[in-house]
């Protein structure tokens, strides 16, 4: 009896890793993703979608909070581009507040476009919430500043949302 539970353990376990495995196949493509640079952001933002709609939706949820940050944070551009003439502090922390909130917006009104199935509304606003102007801006004054990583990588979140509605526009 105790020979046939271990057999039944182990079975049981082998099997456990077998699906483990396989899924984790699965869960690590997705054809919302492939071809891009950055499959494993990709596959982080769409969090397991199955469908296009669900992926698009998922995509712009995730870039969301990162966009709210960044605008939450734009005050702590002056004090760090110290070496910067107080015009361009100020030209570049008014760059990045309209550009981070052009991007909120966008987002959230891409959200509102893709719940109404106006798709190619939601495309035209996700591709205005590819700003890259406070980015490039921040690259050229401060690399090292951390918001300058932060922003490059609301550009790629974005950058993804944008292909992954690009995929089809007009879905069923």
């Amino acid at each position: 009896m105790m020979t046939s539970q271990k057999f039944n353990s182990f079975t049981f376990l082998l099997l456990a890793i077998i699906a483990s495995i396989f899924f984790h196949g699965v869960a690590a493509h997705s054809p919302f993703c492939e071809d891009m640079n950055t499959e494993d952001l990709c596959l982080s933002m769409i969090n397991g979608a199955t469908n296009w709609h669900d992926a698009v939706e998922n995509s712009i949820h995730s870039s969301l909070p990162l966009a709210k940050e960044l605008q939450s944070k734009n005050g702590l551009i002056p004090p760090a581009t110290a070496k910067l003439s107080d015009t361009d502090k100020l030209f570049l922390h008014d760059t990045c507040k309209k550009s981070f909130e052009t991007v909120i917006e966008m987002l959230e009104g891409g959200l509102v476009d893709l719940a109404a199935g106006e798709y190619l509304k939601l495309q035209n606003r996700l591709s205005l919430a590819l700003d890259p102007e406070c980015s490039d801006d921040l690259s050229n004054s401060s690399p090292t500043f951390p918001l300058t990583n932060l922003a490059q990588e609301l550009i790629a979140k974005v950058t993804i949302c944008v292909q992954i509605t690009a995929q089809n526009v007009n879905p069923e």
